[in-house]
């Protein structure tokens, strides 16, 4: 029996679209890849007790009918509520270099 932890990746994610999507089809079934930017705010108080505002940009990749839906919808200031899970893809580039890239794999997009 072993003592690892259980592994959840799970990712709920609310807040406006930054720019419009962008729709790619890959593969022989041409099959739907729509990305998007989702800008989230959080408040906060700094230490004088002043209200801040953190806006974290989160990428955020759909595919097949939902990816077709948000092509749509998924249009500039839009709000929208996001559930999926976060992937990681790493890459060397031209000249050799490692990039990884860390997003959301949206499994629904809701626009509010």
């Amino acid at each position: 029996m072993s003592n690892r932890a259980p592994s959840v990746n799970r990712v709920m994610l609310g807040g406006n679209v930054v720019k419009d999507a962008e729709v790619h089809h890959v593969g022989e079934n041409l099959t739907s890849i729509t990305r998007i930017t989702v800008a989230n705010n959080q408040s906060f108080k700094d230490k004088e007790g002043k209200w801040q505002e953190l806006t974290t940009y989160v990428d955020v990749e759909v595919w097949g009918n939902t990816a077709e839906k948000v092509a749509e919808k998924g249009k500039k200031g839009v709000p929208v509520l996001i559930e999926g899970y976060l992937r990681q893809s790493r890459w060397d580039d031209k000249e050799g270099k490692s990039h990884t890239r860390t997003f959301v794999r949206a499994d629904r997009v809701y626009f509010l």
